[in-house]
Parts: C-alpha cells; structure tokens; sequence
C-alpha cells in the first residue's frame, strides 16, 4: 500500500497523467409505462436514438405526448425533476413482442468528467410490428461533459451535453 502511494505521488509531482478510477452513480430506472408519451420519429432510425435530455424543453422534444380520452396522465416527469436531475435515454425502433424485457441497465459510471451508460439489449421476440422502445435513467445534476451509451459492452453512442451535443442523431420529427 504504501508503495503504491509513493508512486501515484511521484506521478504527480512529475505531472504524469493519473488514470482517474470509475466511480458508481446513483440512477432511477424510469418506467416507460408510467407516462402518456412515445418516443418522436428520428432519422436514420436503423440505429439508436440516444439523449441527455436536461429540461422540459428537451423532454417535449424527444417525447411525444400520447393523449388519452377521459384521462389526465401525465406525459413526463414532474417539472420539480429538472431542476436537479437528467434523464440519459437511449431508444431503439425493434419488434413489438416482449420489449418490456429488451433493456437492462447494467451502471452508469463516471470517470473524471465522462459518464458511461452500460446496459444489456436483448432484441424482442419477432412481432408483426415494431415499436420505438426505449430505457431512461435519471441522475443527478451536474451532467458530466461527455455521456457514452454502452449496449452489451460496445459503444454505440457518444454526446456531449457540456458543448451542447444532447441529441443524436438529430431531433425527432412529428
């Protein structure tokens, strides 16, 4: 142990770059089920569609609301959420059969100013439709610089919300 810490001070002091160690943070799985709202169309959509989504703003433009008769549900998150949370959300178009069990969040780790989103994809049963299935994770506020979305070990997405990047592709289309 304490040779260890001779070299990492010696690393310092000779202003050697230090690996910085992942750390674990916190998330809520949030429940597609749970609000009136899709995901909006994006182009291509033979990849993912993938955000850090910050404010209401941002919300209304990824989600589409999905009114319902004689309901009042609610078509997002609470507003009092953005005030100290995100929402990193990846979105896939895939077979409607079984998409409830089509993501797993795995960790969200940060490592300096980045944070990585690691989750398994398993594509659904063969359906006769498809659908805009999609995984959000909420955390706390401040968002790291740059967010990478990684499916079943590969990185599939990359955003930089400190530089404005928030969206990829590009915004969803009514």
């Amino acid at each position: 142990m304490r040779q260890g810490l001779k070299v990492l001070l010696a690393a310092t002091l000779l202003g050697v770059p230090v690996a910085a160690a992942a750390a674990p943070v916190p998330y809520t799985a949030l429940d597609p089920t749970a609000y009136q709202s899709f995901v909006g169309n994006w182009s291509p959509d033979s990849g993912p569609l993938c955000a850090v989504i910050g404010s209401q703003a941002q919300w209304d433009k990824v989600m589409r609301p999905a009114p319902l008769m004689g309901k009042t549900p609610a078509f997002g998150p609470p507003a009092s959420t953005w005030d100290a949370h995100v929402v990193l959300l990846i979105a896939k178009v895939m077979p409607g059969g079984g998409v409830g069990s089509a993501f797993k969040p795995l960790s969200v780790q940060r490592t300096g100013d980045a944070l990585d989103v690691s989750y398994r994809y398993v594509m659904p049963h063969v359906a006769s439709y498809q659908i805009k299935g999609y995984m959000a994770l909420e955390v706390a506020k401040p968002v790291a610089a740059s967010v990478v979305f990684t499916e079943n070990g590969k990185a599939v997405c990359s955003l930089k919300p400190g530089a404005g990047v928030w969206l990829s592709p590009a915004a969803p289309t009514p």
